[in-house]
């Protein structure tokens, strides 16, 4: 039992097809077009939030306990800013959680200062690495 198509019925069938692909593809196009609006929208609010992370690693690297840590360790507190300040977003975003955890336990006295001073030892080298290796 084969099916066959006359001529016209091959053409319109190959006309449909073609239609369909290139309305899709229309669709596609038009649903992916961001307005400058919210192009703007999107960066101001990236722009916060690297400020606030920004704010918030800075904050815990400029503490007491934490100054006096990265002191005894020979760990210059302006390598850390500047290492800090070229971070990706994410990285930056990660950073700011881990510090910000680590103040509100040393606050609450989960944290001892033996624990506190690995704990920014182990940062501040982390934070060196990773823009050593970022620059290679």
């Amino acid at each position: 039992m084969a099916f066959r198509l006359s001529g016209f019925a091959r053409a319109l069938v190959v006309c449909s097809l073609v239609f369909v692909l290139v309305s899709q593809q229309g669709l596609i196009a038009q649903s992916q077009v961001v307005r400058p609006s919210e192009l703007k929208d999107a960066i101001a609010k990236a722009t916060v939030a690297r400020q606030k992370n920004l704010d918030q690693v800075r904050s815990f690297f400029s503490s007491k306990p934490v100054k006096s840590v990265l002191s005894k360790a020979s760990i210059s507190s302006d390598r850390i800013d500047r290492a800090v300040s070229s971070m990706s977003a994410d990285e930056l975003a990660k950073l700011a959680q881990r510090t910000q955890k680590i103040q509100s336990d040393f606050a609450a006295g989960s944290l001892s200062n033996q624990e506190l001073t690995y704990i920014v030892i182990a940062l501040g080298a982390a934070v060196l690495v990773l823009i050593v290796v970022a620059a290679d």
